[in-house]
């Protein structure tokens, strides 16, 4: 029996409008009151309020969660996290500083951000970054950093893809002392600590709520949903992710813009 349900958010809980369908509204609701916790699994800070405008109706449907890629969790009002060594954060500064107009973003404890160039004004919302959270890079940031992102443009109007060069040269750096992963088509690099992906942080919130790994399902899209969407019993994969990740994935369900969410829910895993 199904007791507790992980959800990525972009291409998977929300649609490409970055919004929650009413379809997923509903089933979620429905979960709810058979009693399922319900979890959000994603590589986006704990800023939804204001990256998704997010309210309390929102944000009260989820029991926690984990964030930056798992190197942060929240549970039972309480928050950990995970950071990366300094010296690989700052060898990939390093090596960011080689490529033209590249950019960099350092997400680091309680919500704070460091930049090598600032953003655009209008992508500060779409970050759901209040400028006063923003820092200089410098020592004491590398020591604090739980994520690093690497993009073209803003991120958020990203469409340029990364030189593979680069993303060699950032695994090289990581070792084995980080999770190095390529996403949105090409268009971003994201690293954090080895001990702390989607899978290592969801095994960890299972052990702290006492339940085995066929009691939870995992919903994803991306190449770092992979490892939690088939290690764990009922991993679903979303249709609108790549045809090389779904061949590995045990339920694939339809698209985020396709009620694909509802449908995994209702007719896959049989809770509503």
């Amino acid at each position: 029996m199904i007791k507790a349900l992980f959800f990525d958010l972009d291409g998977t809980l929300l649609t490409s409008e970055k919004t929650l369908a009413r379809s997923t509204w509903e089933a979620l609701r429905a979960c709810r009151k058979k009693g399922i916790s319900l979890f959000i699994a994603t590589a986006r800070a704990p800023l939804l309020e204001t990256m998704l405008g997010w309210t309390e109706i929102e944000l009260n449907l989820f029991d926690g969660g984990i964030y930056c890629n798992g190197a942060c969790e929240k549970l039972h009002g309480q928050t950990r996290y995970t950071f990366l060594p300094a010296a690989i954060v700052a060898s990939c500064v390093k090596a960011v500083q080689a490529v033209p107009e590249l950019h960099l973003a350092l997400q680091l404890k309680d919500e704070f951000h460091a930049f090598n160039e600032p953003l655009a004004d209008f992508a500060d919302p779409l970050w759901g970054i209040d400028p006063r959270l923003c820092v200089l890079l410098g020592l004491e940031v590398v020591r604090q950093t739980v994520k690093i992102l690497i993009y073209f443009e803003n991120l958020v109007d990203s469409v340029t893809a990364l030189p593979l060069s680069l993303t060699d040269r950032c695994r090289a750096i990581s070792g084995n002392q980080a999770n190095v992963y390529l996403t949105d088509q090409g268009k971003v690099l994201q690293i954090t600590n080895r001990q702390a992906s989607k899978f290592k942080s969801i095994d960890h919130l299972r052990c702290l709520l006492n339940l085995k790994p066929e009691e939870i399902a995992v919903f994803g899209d991306d190449w770092n949903d992979l490892e939690m969407l088939t290690r764990f019993p009922n991993g679903v994969g979303m249709g609108n992710a790549d045809p090389k990740l779904l061949s590995q994935v045990r339920y694939q369900t339809q698209s985020n813009d396709k009620d694909g969410i509802a449908y995994a829910l209702h007719t896959l895993l049989g809770l509503i």
